[in-house]
């Protein structure tokens, strides 16, 4: 089943996270807490999604995360390749073949080859057509408040 992986999956809780919160430095405690996450395997993404440039680490007491780029800027293609590495449906599709020279095993008499090139390119496409700040800002998401207007862990609705 193709499904996000859940680093995948944090990435995108955080980013969306850090858009809604505009450009107020945000702790990976707040987030971790306001969406149920592991603070640990959170923190190991927060720290892919800085080296990928995608946020703003700020160290101090009052440090935390913010976006380096605005949401309307960043696909869904961009993060899901940050964390995970290039999107691929089937091992022997790009970006990398399955072998190292290029040659599959079944090259030349593959009958899914050229159909699952198109639904691979499709997916791309498509995943490179959704910004962050349409999924953060879509109309049926839960509005999470600032923790200071609802207090911790607290959900206001829209």
């Amino acid at each position: 089943m193709l499904s996000l992986t859940r680093k995948s999956e944090y990435a995108l809780i955080a980013v969306c996270h850090l858009a809604r919160a505009e450009s107020r430095v945000v702790s990976a405690r707040e987030i971790a807490a306001q969406h149920h996450v592991p603070l640990p395997l959170l923190m190991n993404v927060l720290k892919v999604l800085g080296q990928a440039g995608i946020i703003n680490s700020v160290r101090g007491a009052r440090g935390g995360y913010s976006l380096s780029t605005p949401a309307e800027a960043l696909t869904l293609s961009e993060l899901i390749e940050a964390v995970e590495g290039p999107v691929r449906l089937v091992r022997c599709g790009p970006p990398h073949e399955a072998h190292a020279d290029g040659a599959c095993d079944l090259s030349g008499r593959c009958l899914i080859k050229q159909p699952v090139l198109r639904i691979h390119e499709e997916l791309r496409r498509f995943l490179a057509g959704i910004t962050l700040a349409e999924i953060a800002f879509d109309e049926h998401y839960v509005h999470l408040s600032t923790p200071a207007a609802a207090g911790p862990g607290k959900v206001s609705a829209p």
